[in-house]
């Protein structure tokens, strides 16, 4: 976090480097020559976690709420995978019911294999919304939240161990 590293693709104007995807690249190729483990971990968290996806879709809002705090190293995770489906979001029972008319909405349900899960200050959640009439069709819609990690109601059940994971 002092190095920057976990701001690396991180607009300047949020507090990060700036690096394009390839001096990122570098970088990361340069961590994981001494240490994989470590390389993943800065890895997972800006590529799958909360930063590259709020630089590509966040609200200018957002970003400035939350760039700044991962680019001084709280971790970010990636919540996808549940048990039963896999990786698949077609199949995603996971739901985020709209409330306050759509200001807010609450999240239920169960991920497996969390990316950065256990530890993360930030999460990026993937829930089914309640689905929507497109073109005369109705579609399933699949949202993806930032969710503070420390937001009642998240518990972590497991941790799991990963062979050469071990920085």
């Amino acid at each position: 976090a002092n190095l920057g590293c976990f701001g690396m693709k991180i607009p300047k104007e949020y507090g990060g480097l700036g690096l394009s995807q390839v001096n990122y690249n570098r970088a990361v190729a340069l961590i994981g020559s001494h240490c994989g483990s470590t390389a993943v971990w800065i890895s997972a968290h800006q590529s799958i976690g909360v930063p590259q996806p709020l630089k590509l879709f966040g609200t200018p809002e957002q970003k400035k709420t939350y760039l700044p705090r991962l680019a001084r190293g709280e971790i970010s995770a990636f919540a996808l995978t549940e048990p039963d489906v896999g990786s698949d979001p077609a199949r995603m029972a996971t739901t985020a019911e709209p409330v306050d008319g759509g200001s807010h909405y609450v999240i239920n349900g169960e991920k497996l294999w969390c990316t950065n899960g256990p530890v993360a200050d930030l999460l990026v959640v993937m829930a089914r919304t309640p689905d929507r009439t497109i073109g005369g069709k109705r579609r399933k819609q699949i949202t993806a939240f930032i969710v503070e990690g420390k937001t009642p109601g998240i518990e972590t059940t497991h941790r799991c161990d990963f062979m050469g994971l071990k920085g």
